[in-house]
């Protein structure tokens, strides 16, 4: 057998040994699960422990954040285990070897303990060690929010393209669900999930999106996203959050631009949540400067 096909071979083993894994992990995650919720704290730590143990570095399942967290709030050895875990993680990340998967789970553990901060920490240390762009996008994906809430733009350079997409995509999504409101079940009357939460997604992620556009210089692109996110929605909390946003990265034209259209197309009594955000009433970090005053 040559060197080729040796390889070949050994792969498909453990492809095979890994499928073979995911029906005993799924039993394994669902027993530690029903112990957890019976308030056995200590056996639930145990059933965990086994299942962390044997299925971490191909876990198909995941330990979900919540029950890590309930387990932790109820009881304390729990938390000196979990913590171990998520330092052994850190390790990792901090040598420049993890993949997001485990960047992932970190995060999850950090959640868990109520340690968030702990990811921005981690964060800073390796843009200290100057770290590659594949080592920090993992968890660029997960602190872009806050970045671009604190105009950390550059940083985020690397994750832009990826957020745009994923804006579409909801976008997309959405008008799918708009136009075949069954696809994914039984159609009826009242609120469709699907369109809901593709809505949720759309006006949280897209208004930050839309800034990070404007503090990178991508404008075109930007306004892109801001006809498609009101085409989806043409409301006052929309044009509200994208001037908001705009104001933000300091795009006052666009701010403006945007302003001008909401009083034409929704009417200025229709525009509450605009007029504030604009005339700078609910939070001043979205003030427009005064102009009226010498520079």
């Amino acid at each position: 057998m040559n060197d080729e096909s040796s390889e070949l071979q050994m792969a498909l083993q453990l492809r095979q040994s890994v499928i073979d894994k995911v029906p005993r992990a799924g039993a394994d995650l669902d027993a530690a699960q029903a112990v957890l919720r019976q308030k056995d704290y200590e056996g639930a730590l145990r059933a965990f422990k086994k299942y962390y143990q044997h299925y971490d570095d191909d876990d198909p399942f995941g330990i979900s954040t919540k029950d890590v967290a309930v387990l932790v709030k109820n009881y304390e050895p729990a938390r000196l285990v979990v913590r171990r875990w998520r330092n052994d993680k850190e390790k990792i990340i901090l040598q420049g070897k993890a993949d997001r998967k485990l960047v992932d789970q970190w995060i999850s553990l950090n959640e868990a303990l109520k340690e968030k901060a702990r990811t921005e920490s981690v964060y800073r240390k390796l843009k200290e060690s100057r770290a590659e762009d594949d080592v920090l996008e993992p968890l660029v994906s997960h602190l872009w929010r806050q970045l671009v809430g604190s105009r950390r733009y550059e940083e985020v350079r690397l994750y832009f393209h990826s957020l745009g997409f994923f804006l579409l995509l909801h976008i997309t999504e959405f008008d799918c669900s708009v136009l075949f409101p069954g696809h994914r079940g039984k159609a009826g009357r009242g609120k469709n999930p699907a369109i809901e939460q593709c809505l949720r997604l759309i006006i949280q992620d897209g208004p930050p999106t839309y800034e990070l556009a404007l503090g990178l210089g991508e404008v075109e692109l930007a306004r892109q996203f801001a006809r498609r996110m009101l085409r989806v929605e043409t409301s006052d909390r929309v044009y509200a959050a994208l001037i908001g946003a705009a104001i933000h990265a300091g795009a006052f034209a666009q701010g403006e631009e945007l302003y001008a259209e909401a009083k034409a197309t929704l009417g200025s009594r229709r525009i509450r949540q605009t007029n504030k955000v604009f005339c700078g009433v609910v939070d001043t970090k979205f003030r427009l400067p005064d102009r009226s005053r010498p520079g």
